[in-house]
């Protein structure tokens, strides 16, 4: 990669940075902004709905939404490493108190400067919302507390509420990962597997307020990974085969259509754990998911996640504005293409210049060396 794209490169602090994570988050970004929100976006502002009709079409765009449950299974496996470490292998003691300082200093600034900056768009340049009316929200949004207090995702950012979910396993997540204290593997590993399960049949196609224990089966997935991983329970497979059978499972994540059928929402959750397991396992995939363009994208994913929605709908209202035919379906891969570059365009200033910096502070100080960034 060129100096210029190197600027973009997330920076660690981790000893044991992998690569294909980054990869892996790049898959969930594509399928959460390209193909539930500027598909979907296009498809009912500009076509008031008449550009995906066919119900398969039409429910696998906001299928794209499974991005965030692959969002849920990596962030299992990225906090719960350092405990395995700790716990299988012997290794250096978790400081808890660095733990949680980490997520003070990495990840709460580019997440308030960015829902201040909304707040005050919404409040005094779009009028949405008075100041009296949005601050509650504001507030409760910044505390993490949007779903339960209002029982719906944020007025101010939506997405918020995946990040709620997920500040919610952070905080017991040295608790969850206690786990790991059952020397018995088989146990161990049977109850992993039972609350996977147990989850994936328990919470399907329930579409109530969302919540960490809605979502919990999904972490405990990662869980799993970073158990198998750490302590080499399985041994790094190579060969075509299983290149081959990583790009059905590729497929099959982005394909099958988990709001039509059980069964297909079952295939679609084994093809995205299958995925996982042989990014993790598998040297060919490995090197699929550490492709440079997908690792610097991916690594953005914070800024992104942030920032995509905002900047599909700025970007909508001038097109809306602009006089262009907006409505022929023949310009759609061209306004796909423009939220795409200015989406990324975007979210890489507000990476360089606000998420990043965190991150150096982060890798000077020396937080929890023995964790995945």
């Amino acid at each position: 990669m060129s100096a210029f794209f190197e600027k973009f490169r997330r920076v660690t602090a981790s000893t044991n940075y992998q690569p294909e994570i980054d990869g892996l988050r790049f898959l969930a970004l594509f399928m959460v902004v390209v193909i539930m929100h500027i598909i979907h976006y296009i498809n009912h502002v500009f076509h008031d709905g008449s550009w995906v009709q066919r119900k398969y079409w039409y429910t696998l765009v906001t299928d794209g939404g499974t991005g965030v449950v692959l969002f849920f299974v990596i962030s299992g496996f990225i906090l719960s490493l350092p405990f395995a470490q700790m716990h299988l292998k012997k290794e250096k003691k978790v400081n808890l108190k660095r733990y949680y300082l980490r997520r003070l200093t990495r990840l709460e600034p580019p997440y308030i400067i960015a829902l201040s900056i909304l707040f005050f768009a919404e409040v005094y340049v779009l009028h949405k919302y008075s100041f009296a009316g949005a601050l509650p929200h504001f507030i409760a949004s910044a505390l993490y507390i949007h779903n339960f207090v209002y029982q719906e995702a944020s007025t101010i950012l939506p997405l918020a509420w995946s990040l709620e979910v997920e500040v919610q396993f952070y905080l017991i997540a040295p608790l969850v990962c206690t786990i790991f204290l059952l020397t018995n593997k088989y146990a161990r590993r049977g109850l992993m597997i039972l609350i996977i399960v147990a989850g994936t049949f328990y919470w399907y196609n329930d579409w109530s307020v969302p919540h960490l224990f809605k979502y919990i089966h999904y972490f405990f997935a990662g869980i799993l990974f970073a158990d198998l991983y750490c302590t080499k329970a399985i041994s790094i497979k190579q060969g075509k085969l299983y290149l081959l059978a990583g790009l059905v499972a590729l497929a099959g994540f982005i394909f099958f259509n988990s709001q039509m059928e059980l069964y297909s929402y079952l295939l679609k959750m084994c093809c995205m754990l299958g995925l996982f397991y042989l990014a993790l396992f598998n040297k060919e995939m490995k090197s699929v998911f550490s492709n440079g363009f997908l690792v610097i994208v991916g690594g953005m994913c914070y800024s992104i996640y942030l920032w995509h929605q905002a900047i599909i709908s700025f970007v909508g209202k001038l097109i809306l504005k602009s006089g262009i035919d907006y409505g022929d379906s023949d310009y759609a891969p061209i306004f796909i293409l423009l939220f795409i570059i200015t989406v990324l365009v975007f979210s890489s200033i507000y990476f360089l210049l606000v998420e990043k910096p965190f991150m150096v502070f982060n890798s000077k100080r020396q937080w929890i060396r023995k964790s995945v960034s």
